[in-house]
């Protein structure tokens, strides 16, 4: 656990980086702070292992006032993780990730197997331990600082933007890599950004920073986005804060149509009379695995010769599907936008169709979870 209290950074010219944070960061959770530039987010970070020295205040870790630890021995307590890695360039992987260790006294077999143990975890390859960071991709760096700061399995891991530097996809790839890795290892993290929708994403709790270092909101995700506390905190999650607040409700719930999947072998009259008969404008073709091909309209079906099989017929693309059984409404309503037919594709973890929703029956779904 992580408190805060009364924490402040003033400088010598008067500038407040951060102003009386009362704050507590569970144990095994993920904290996010995030909030415009300026705004004491990073300061707040740093403060927590001494890299910024608070004015005044106290911040313990577990109990233990950070004052009273000495510095250099309190950062190789925790692990810290900042933009593009901070790699040293004229190591190895293995050696960059060993880095910690080697200096709390660990012999260098024991550092080393660490560092290739940590490298699997991470989602790098063994191969590539002894390659420096020149020779890896922006991605494949940020998971050797990962690494790095989890080698002397800290109990805090701090991270300072540390996806900020990659491209979308990759960000994205990192997101994921992260969330999988606390679910493991239940780390307690204080995770820094601006941007929203990561901290929505990574963050059990999020802590808002408005100008002049100051808390405006702490709170879950779907708190703050379903009760922001005023004018700042609205505008800073976005006017669009509904959509994402169905990330946190699951598809599982939702009603699918399979009246309306076919197989490419069934003819199509038979998939002429299903939608004429439950007045649905589209119907779904499938393969013998079940596995999606493609939309075919009413109008086409009704234009189409009797006898012919749906395989013969030129398919409009099934757009995005989603995972009944892991996805959110979020990404139901997504793949039904996005989807020619105006309808969300489900399937199972194999990606067998398992049925078909509507953007009117989505709608539905919402309204109902979101009284």
């Amino acid at each position: 656990m992580i408190t805060f209290e009364g924490a402040a950074k003033i400088y010598p010219d008067g500038t407040v980086a951060v102003d009386e944070l009362d704050l507590t960061v569970e144990t095994g959770r993920t904290t996010v702070f995030v909030g415009p530039s300026g705004s004491g987010k990073t300061t707040s970070l740093r403060m927590i292992n001494r890299m910024v020295e608070p004015t005044r205040g106290t911040i313990r870790v577990d109990g233990v006032d950070i004052r009273e630890q000495d510095p250099a021995r309190l950062r190789r307590s925790i692990g810290y993780v900042i933009q593009q890695a901070g790699l040293f360039p004229h190591r190895t992987i293995v050696d960059n990730i060993a880095t910690v260790p080697l200096l709390l006294g660990w012999r260098r077999a024991k550092a080393k197997a660490r560092a290739i143990e940590l490298m699997e975890l991470v989602g790098l390859e063994p191969s590539q331990a002894k390659r420096y960071p020149h020779q890896l991709s922006g991605g494949q760096q940020q998971r050797v600082g990962v690494a790095r700061a989890l080698a002397a399995d800290p109990p805090v891991l701090l991270m300072d933007e540390p996806f900020s530097a990659v491209d979308p996809v990759v960000r994205a790839g990192l997101q994921e890599e992260l969330l999988r890795l606390q679910r493991e290892l239940r780390k307690t993290i204080v995770f820094v950004t601006h941007d929203i929708d990561e901290a929505v994403r990574l963050g059990d709790r999020i802590a808002v920073f408005r100008p002049g270092g100051r808390l405006a909101q702490y709170d879950t995700p779907e708190r703050l986005l379903a009760e922001p506390v005023d004018d700042f905190v609205e505008s800073f999650v976005g006017y669009d804060r509904g959509v994402r607040r169905l990330s946190f409700f699951p598809a599982s719930g939702l009603s699918l149509r399979q009246d309306v999947v076919f197989d490419t072998e069934d003819r199509v009259e038979r998939a002429r009379d299903a939608v004429a008969s439950g007045r649905e404008p589209w119907a779904l073709v499938v393969n013998e695995g079940r596995v999606p091909l493609g939309w075919v309209s009413a109008r086409q079906l009704a234009e189409s010769p009797a006898g012919i099989t749906l395989g013969t017929l030129e398919l409009a693309p099934y757009g995005h599907i989603f995972n009944v059984a892991t996805d959110s409404l979020r990404a139901a309503l997504d793949a039904a936008v996005l989807s020619p037919a105006g309808r969300a594709v489900g399937v199972d973890p194999d990606g067998a169709v398992l049925g078909v929703v509507s953007q009117d029956d989505l709608g539905t779904a919402i309204w109902s979870v979101s009284e």
